[in-house]
C-alpha cells in the first residue's frame, strides 16, 4: 500500500515532535545533574545522556533527585 505525501509528512512531523521532546528532556536532565554533581558530570557523561534512549532518559528524569553519580555512570554504560 502506498502512503500519500500528506501521510508521510504527518508521520515525519510526529517523529520530529517526539524527538524534539526527548532532546529537551535530555538537556533538562543534564542541567539539573550538572547543578547536583558539578565537575563530576563530565562531558563524556553528558554525551552519553544526549545519546541515551527514551527509557533511560525517563528513568533518569524520574530519579533526578535521588540518583548517585555512580548509578548514573552504571546506567549509561
Amino acid at each position: 500500500m502506498f502512503n500519500t505525501l500528506e501521510e508521510i509528512a504527518k508521520r515525519d512531523r510526529e517523529k520530529a515532535k517526539v524527538e524534539g521532546k526527548l532532546e529537551g528532556e535530555r538537556e533538562f536532565a543534564i542541567r539539573i545533574l550538572n547543578k547536583r554533581f558539578g565537575n563530576q558530570l563530565t562531558e563524556e557523561i553528558k554525551d552519553k545522556i544526549r545519546k541515551a534512549d527514551e527509557k533511560t532518559i525517563d528513568y533518569i528524569g524520574d530519579n533526578l533527585l535521588e540518583i548517585t553519580i555512580e548509578e548514573l555512570k552504571e546506567l549509561l554504560k
